[in-house]
């Protein structure tokens, strides 16, 4: 009797150690990511070539694209004096030009004015530009007077 209690308690015994050798246990890692924030902008086209002009003449509208990054950005917008002696201003005069933006309605000076206040990650603004040409000029004809205007993203 005790050799078959015995056998019994041994048999018991490995069951029990094959069972807990079937047992499984799991640890879990959290991962927290996120892609990196770059505020950025791209303006399409690049040129406007507006060519010869007439005193007192204004362009028709260009139309321009501002496209975002992957973060919203508000969008400014600055216009610069021209190459061969020009000014920007507010109004057309003698070696003044103007280049306004039609929506929102913007006349650009050589401080950045807001174009648009937030626009969402990977989103665009459209805008479009005219120019408007001296009333008269002193530089003389054939002089260069071309000028950058700058688009400028940042935090909304």
């Amino acid at each position: 009797m005790k050799k078959s209690v015995l056998i019994m308690l041994m048999g018991l015994c490995l069951i029990g150690a094959a069972y807990q050798a079937q047992a499984a246990d799991t640890g879990t890692i959290s991962v927290t990511v996120s892609l990196e924030s770059a505020i950025s902008v791209s303006v399409a086209p690049g040129t406007w070539n507006l060519g010869t002009v007439a005193l007192s003449s204004t362009s028709a509208e260009a139309s321009f694209t501002a496209s975002i990054g992957n973060t919203a950005s508000k969008l400014e917008i600055i216009g610069a004096d021209g190459a061969g002696g020009w000014t920007i201003g507010a109004t057309p005069a003698a070696d003044r030009f103007a280049v306004s933006v039609t929506s929102p309605a913007i006349t650009l000076t050589k401080a950045y004015q807001t174009l648009a206040a937030s626009v969402p990650a990977y989103g665009s603004q459209g805008f479009g530009l005219t120019y408007s040409a001296p009333t008269s000029d002193t530089k003389g004809g054939g002089v260069g007077q071309g000028f950058t205007i700058t688009v400028k993203a940042s935090a909304p």
